[in-house]
């Protein structure tokens, strides 16, 4: 016999975090209809939705039950990549003004 801890089932916290998330939704509507300045605004919505992300990230995708390593290397490799993504934007701007310093 083992001492691991038993894992509990249900769906009881799915709802929870579900509820979250549209709690989240619903004030990111009312914040939109408030209308504050564009720097709030940005800043608000920014922060909700990363805050909602987060919470899908780790309960739907089942993240908040894995071990601290797989975490922390998923989210190294998704900063790894939104990072490099930034070296391809450029290149794309070739569509519009052509080769850039061609004479």
């Amino acid at each position: 016999m083992t001492n691991a801890p038993e894992e509990q089932g249900g769906t009881g916290k799915y709802y929870v975090v579900y509820v979250c998330m549209l709690v989240i939704s619903a004030i990111e509507l009312f914040v939109a209809y408030h209308r504050p300045s564009g720097g709030q605004l940005l800043g608000t919505l920014l922060i909700l939705a990363f805050i909602g992300a987060i919470l899908g990230i780790l309960y739907f995708m089942h993240l908040a039950s894995e071990n601290r390593n797989a975490v922390i290397g998923f989210a190294v490799f998704t900063l790894f990549v939104l990072a490099t993504i930034n070296y391809g934007w450029t290149d794309s701007f070739r569509l519009l003004l052509g080769v850039p310093y061609a004479k």
